[in-house]
């Protein structure tokens, strides 16, 4: 059975060169081989472009780094490498992330990554801890967010 994957944008940083503190190079390649192996799906929902761009280009600020060329690289590879099915949210899933930000969490692309999970049945890869504390605290089901580790111990690659 193949597991549809929805991938928060911490997921996306390491195609750029940024490092993510918690995972590492061997999570990355595991990862990889558990979509080449055919037991994962990994979906990106086109939104986190907003997040990506913001994160890609505050880190090489800070690194002074010059990134163009590892743009061009990364976003090819994210787009057109085949690995990544590019979603939007559905009507029902923007429904959703409406009612989270109502009730107070305001991390926009987070409650759209969160509400079309929930909406397509799919495991939300994420580490952020936040996001789940929310959710617990208004009685939100959480089954759905699983960090890589917990993923890959459930596709038995730990």
């Amino acid at each position: 059975m193949v597991l549809d994957v929805l991938l928060d944008s911490t997921y996306l940083l390491p195609s750029f060169g940024i490092e993510v503190e918690g995972l590492s190079e061997e999570h990355i390649q595991a990862l990889r081989e558990a979509w080449s192996k055919g037991l994962v799906r990994f979906h990106c929902l086109s939104v986190v472009w907003i997040e990506v761009i913001g994160k890609v280009c505050r880190e090489a600020r800070k690194s002074g780094v010059e990134i163009s060329d590892v743009v061009d690289t990364a976003i090819s590879s994210l787009l057109d490498s085949g690995v990544y099915n590019w979603i939007s949210p559905t009507s029902d899933a923007t429904k959703l992330a409406f009612k989270l930000r109502l009730a107070g969490h305001k991390d926009i692309i987070d409650n759209l990554l969160y509400a079309t999970s929930i909406t397509r049945s799919m495991i939300f890869l994420t580490m952020d801890k936040a996001l789940k504390d929310f959710l617990i605290k208004h009685g939100l089901n959480t089954e759905s967010l699983v960090d890589h580790k917990q993923l890959l111990r459930r596709l038995r690659f730990d």
